[in-house]
């Protein structure tokens, strides 16, 4: 599981809502996976088809589907707070 590391906010407090997993790339966008793709389980990938498979409402299931899809191909990289998903878009230069 390339997604597993958690920080914290600057207090310390888990209940502050500062409780997060890492921001991470698409294990596609990693070059140290470059020849095991197939092997390696990109679980912000799992964990984010399968909220969208539990999202009932159907404009945040389409917002959801497209964030998918950005994160695939590199465009953002997701993090997890709370247990849904927060990203930041990656500009490369």
């Amino acid at each position: 599981m390339i997604n597993s590391m958690t920080t914290n906010d600057r207090k310390n407090n888990p209940f502050s809502g500062g409780l997060r997993t890492e921001f991470q790339l698409h294990k596609s966008q990693l070059t140290i996976f470059n020849g095991i793709l197939n092997k390696i389980c990109d679980y912000s990938e799992y964990k984010l088809a399968c909220y969208i498979d539990d999202t009932i409402d159907k404009q945040q299931k389409l917002i959801l589907i497209a964030l998918l899809h950005d994160y695939k191909i590199g465009h953002v990289a997701i993090a997890w707070k709370q247990g849904r998903p927060v990203w930041i878009k990656v500009v490369k230069g």
